[in-house]
């Protein structure tokens, strides 16, 4: 009988070693121990990650994924209910210029004898594919909702018309100061919710997108125009190599308005505050009815505080918002702008940095 020593030698020596059955898997595989140290990675983590085997080894989890706790609360959870856990659609950074997105999946690792040993932890980067299908889940789910707005903001507004009507009627009838201000209070909210209301029609405007040969940059300057002398002044960094995109100019105007002003106001109470906005050719190549397309990409960068974690998932929903007077739309209505024109946007963020990503396809 083979002594261990000479099984693994065996092992190590079979054409379908384990060791080398574990290198062609394209899933990245990380082993970790009970205190979340690397002990093992296969050669799809060291392209995921762009480090050797040597240098991943002996790394905490915490160092790899800095400002990402998803993978850290699943490793958590799989080892208390001892069972596999996945998250469909983490993002991840794995090096500082770089974010994915990855179905991330957690396995506990134990002995025979039930002793936890460790964790391993998989990470599978989505493809474009699997991107557009969740984009395009989350498009159908703000048209749905754009319907829905559609239809409770007509039957509202005429009765709202008429509240001001009666309030403004009130006002100059009644010599009364107290209630010549309780009536300018309900003319204040009335209007106020008149402009969300506008706000929710035209989420659900479905007029066709008029599609002109448009410049991103003459786009971007008039955006900066707009909205005039700002402190900080953001710092440009355009690619005047890019071509013409085709596009409804009214739209995509709005479009970067909403995420400029976003990003202005991150930065309006952190020290030292940092906007900047940066065009370039995308590296990510879509395919579209069998054809490859190019894509610009269009990054809006803040050094605020950051989005929170609990509001990443939903920031392009209607009604979110992490602004104390904000409508929760500016981010939804952008959302279907881009959609409208076959592009994609993404946000990275975490404290001190989040990044608004736009890709739009080159003719």
């Amino acid at each position: 009988m083979p002594t261990v020593t000479q099984e693994e030698k065996s092992r190590e020596c079979h054409p379908f070693s384990l060791n080398l059955l574990w290198d062609h898997i394209d899933l990245a595989l990380l082993a970790l121990d009970n205190r979340l140290i690397v002990q093992n990675v296969n050669a799809a983590s060291e392209r995921m990650f762009g480090k050797t085997h040597r240098w991943l080894v002996g790394q905490p989890i915490e160092s790899l994924l800095p400002g990402y706790p998803v993978a850290l609360d699943l490793i958590q959870r799989a080892q208390i209910l001892n069972m596999p856990f996945r998250s469909r659609n983490s993002r991840i950074s794995p090096a500082p210029d770089r974010l994915l997105s990855v179905s991330l999946t957690v396995v506990p690792l134990r002995q025979a004898d039930g002793q936890p040993v460790g964790t391993l932890l998989q990470l599978e980067e989505m493809s474009d594919s699997e991107r557009l299908e969740e984009g395009e889940r989350l498009n159908e789910t703000l048209d749905s909702l754009g319907f829905l707005a559609m239809s409770v903001a007509h039957e509202v507004k005429n009765p709202l018309a008429g509240i001001r009507g009666a309030a403004q009627l009130i006002e100059m009838q009644s010599p009364n100061p107290a209630a010549t201000t309780c009536t300018q209070l309900i003319r204040s909210e009335v209007d106020r919710i008149s402009r969300l209301l506008d706000s929710l029609l035209g989420l659900a405007d479905n007029q066709p997108v008029m599609d002109k040969e448009t410049n991103i940059h003459e786009i971007l300057n008039h955006v900066q125009k707009v909205i005039g002398p700002t402190i900080p002044e953001p710092v440009i960094d355009f690619d005047p190599s890019l071509p013409f995109i085709r596009g409804d100019r009214d739209q995509l105007v709005q479009l970067f308005l909403n995420i400029l002003q976003n990003a202005l106001e991150a930065v309006r109470h952190t020290p030292n505050p940092m906007v900047s906005m940066q065009t370039r050719i995308s590296d990510r190549i879509r395919f579209e009815q069998g054809r490859r397309r190019k894509q610009i990409i269009i990054e809006i960068q803040d050094n605020g505080p950051g989005i929170p974690d609990e509001m990443k998932k939903k920031i392009f929903l209607p009604l979110v918002t992490t602004k104390s007077k904000g409508t929760g739309l500016g981010l939804t209505i952008c959302r279907k702008i881009v959609h409208e024109h076959n592009g994609q946007i993404e946000v990275e963020s975490h404290s001190g940095r989040t990044i608004f990503r736009i890709f739009l396809p080159i003719p």
